[in-house]
């Protein structure tokens, strides 16, 4: 008759290592059992426990696919990685181009149903060689470590330094809205809140890296970054604008600059007294709907003009719309 195994510590994670079964004083055979499903190499699911989910974290299902507890366990066979680039992108909630999952291969670029989780471990590190699985061998001062959601990954602004190092998709436009979100005061119905970041905060951690792929890509993007933007359109929409050589808006514009209770509108032009609004998705809700129908009112009732733009002008490079910014800035006689 067969002897149970022995129980598993009640401290282990939901998904367990060889190192953790070493560390916990249990034998290799131990492994085997019934109550542990085999995942990937040396990695093992606990069959009692419940996984934690993207969605219990606030966050959308990455590209990869690959589960929290499951990116701990990687995290836990190799100590000295740190989830970085678009794997520590998306854990900060940095928002992302629309392809940015690739796999990346010395030989080019190809999409792949199993984008990459990445990962950076020291130079001179043994390779990690995982299916799914993208290694970056390069110095990581500590002062880029931190932990999010109890993964140990890059800070907010050396993710960002690395983003710059990856190309394509991460165009300048997408990097100068990362680094918009990152330096950004978030909108909250109490007020306004701190930024993540700030741009001298990563103009610092792109001194401190010293020479590295992407440099003059991050700092090229890093002087287009700008506090007010609270999402990509808007950012796409001011670089647009400056493009096409029309002055830079005003972000987060008061109508009314003498009155402290003056809606703010997302791009203005105090000049000629034009709003401009992005109208994503968030726009939708009964609730956005009235405060945007009284900043309206608002702006017109002060002999404002409000143009908003959408996905659609988005899509074709906001080219009609600025040609309407234009045929206002015209009709004030400004240029």
């Amino acid at each position: 008759m067969g002897s149970f195994p022995r129980p598993l510590d009640d401290g282990l994670p939901t998904i367990i290592t060889s190192r953790d079964v070493r560390a916990s004083g249990l034998s290799p055979e131990r492994l085997r059992a019934q109550d542990l499903e085999h995942l990937d190499h040396g990695i093992y699911l606990r069959r009692d426990a419940t996984l934690r989910s993207w969605q219990s974290l606030g966050l959308p299902e990455p590209g990869h696919r690959t589960l929290p507890d499951f990116l701990a366990a990687l995290l836990t066979l190799h100590p000295s990685g740190v989830l970085s680039h678009e794997t520590a992108a998306h854990l900060h909630g940095i928002p992302m181009p629309h392809a940015p999952w690739l796999h990346r291969d010395p030989s080019g670029y190809r999409t792949s149903d199993l984008p990459p989780v990445h990962i950076t471990v020291p130079k001179g590190t043994k390779r990690i060689r995982r299916s799914g699985v993208v290694d970056h061998r390069r110095k990581l001062d500590a002062r880029h470590v931190t932990e999010v959601h109890g993964l140990r990954v890059t800070t907010l602004e050396r993710t960002w330094l690395d983003l710059c190092a990856l190309g394509y998709p991460w165009l300048l436009d997408d990097l100068v809205a990362a680094g918009d979100y990152l330096v950004k005061h978030p909108w909250h119905p109490g007020g306004r809140l701190p930024p993540l970041s700030t741009v001298e905060q990563i103009r610092q951690a792109v001194d401190q890296v010293g020479q590295f792929k992407g440099k003059r890509l991050a700092k090229d993007a890093l002087e287009l970054v700008r506090v007010g933007a609270d999402a990509p359109p808007e950012t796409k929409l001011r670089l647009a604008l400056l493009r096409a050589g029309l002055p830079e808006p005003e972000l987060q514009c008061p109508i009314d600059p003498d009155d402290e209770d003056s809606p703010e509108t997302d791009l203005g032009y105090e000049d000629c007294r034009l709003a401009m609004q992005y109208e994503g998705a968030g726009h939708r809700t009964a609730e956005q709907q009235t405060r945007d129908v009284r900043r309206d009112r608002y702006a017109a009732e002060r002999g404002w003009r409000t143009l908003k733009a959408n996905v659609d002008d988005q899509r074709e490079g906001f080219r009609s719309f600025i040609r309407q910014v234009r045929r206002h800035r015209d009709s004030w006689g400004k240029t």
